[in-house]
């Protein structure tokens, strides 16, 4: 099921690794400076980098989504959590909601979480929340799928997503200059991101198929009937 997602996520990764290998090959021996021209492929570095974890995360949920739509689960099959997404318009509805219209909808809300009747989630519901793919909001949205388990497959890397998404934003929002960015590290710490970037996509790509073959969405006592 995520197989067209995972050969789509390592063709992105592999430029990265096009990459690194460039700026490896054009670095000074220490302790000599750098060219400002291996700067500034540094700091592209993480740019390049986080659009393929932003890429897997989107795609992956995604195609969560569209597998969840193509078993037809009615809204009362659904475990509670995953209710924060199945009844995202129902949610919108109560946004800025007349006084008059208030309790109508509070009660359409309650009555949706019983409903019986097939609805469709919009697949890219989340695309929004995951422009910026902090290790909090995967958090989040682990927790809206009902995956209890941690988003990276070692601690070590929630520090590294970190610093790759901070460092991107830095330079696509102008607060600091790629060259100012690239002076600060070199080529082995580099790898060392690439590394918990890579192995997070693959992990997190792993969760969500997982999770999707074991109806993790769906109640208990429901899932054989969607099998």
């Amino acid at each position: 099921m995520f197989d067209k997602i995972k050969e789509d996520v390592a063709a992105r990764l592999a430029e990265v690794f096009t990459l690194i290998g460039l700026i490896k090959a054009n670095e000074s021996p220490m302790p000599m400076q750098d060219s400002a021209e291996v700067k500034i492929l540094r700091g592209l570095f993480y740019v390049h980098l986080y659009s393929s974890l932003e890429f897997c995360v989107n795609k992956g949920v995604e195609r969560y989504l569209q597998g969840l739509n193509s078993l037809n689960v009615v809204p009362a099959h659904f475990e509670l959590q995953a209710l924060t997404f199945v009844l995202a318009n129902e949610f919108s509805s109560l946004r800025d909601v007349g006084e008059d219209k208030k309790w109508v909808k509070r009660l359409e809300l309650i009555s949706s979480q019983s409903s019986i009747v097939v609805g469709r989630v919009n697949d890219g519901l989340f695309g929004l929340y995951l422009q910026n793919v902090w290790p909090e909001r995967l958090e989040v949205l682990f927790a809206c799928l009902g995956i209890s388990l941690p988003i990276v497959p070692d601690p070590s890397y929630r520090l590294h997503l970190e610093e790759v998404v901070d460092k991107r934003n830095s330079i696509a929002h102008g607060r600091f200059s790629a060259m100012g960015i690239g002076g600060s590290r070199r080529s082995p710490e580099l790898e060392s991101r690439l590394k918990a970037v890579n192995d997070t996509c693959f992990y997190f790509l792993d969760c969500l198929e997982a999770h999707y073959q074991e109806r993790g969405s769906i109640k208990p006592a429901h899932r054989s009937a969607y099998e």
